[in-house]
């Protein structure tokens, strides 16, 4: 952990899923605190917002994400990351803003699954490029 929080400036599980997105779009990772909007830019997607969910230890399926109204037109990408409960990456996909945008403006908890989010139009799996990136 000492390592990652030197080298890298990653403190927490949405730095940690915020990292290997931007490995994997082979894009750079904002480190602006204050930026609201996007964590992510990266070639051919361009503003990027990186959102994680883990696996609880118990089995259950948690994997919804949650976007506050101050995300609206912030980002042209959503990217959803997907942890085993041991970190390993289950699953990611990007999609776009649009299709993210309307799931989460229909739901009461301004939420989107990860299954939702794959069947969106314009889903792109990175499930691997995410999962090659965790092991670097």
């Amino acid at each position: 952990m000492r390592e990652l929080v030197v080298r890298h400036r990653i403190r927490s599980v949405a730095d940690y899923a915020e990292q290997i997105a931007a490995d994997a779009l082979n894009g750079n990772r904002e480190r602006n605190g204050t930026n609201k909007g996007f964590d992510v830019i990266a070639p051919g997607y361009g503003r990027v917002e990186v959102r994680f969910g883990q696996l609880p230890n118990d089995g259950r399926i948690e994997e919804r994400v949650a976007l506050n109204e101050a995300k609206q037109d912030g980002f042209d990408f959503l990217c959803v990351v997907v942890f085993d409960c041991d970190f390993r990456v289950k699953g990611a996909v990007l999609i776009p803003y649009e299709a993210a945008w309307k799931f989460v403006s229909e739901s009461p908890y301004n939420r989107i699954s990860f299954s939702q989010a794959c069947s969106c139009v314009g889903a792109i799996n990175i499930t691997r490029e995410v999962d090659i990136a965790s092991q670097r």
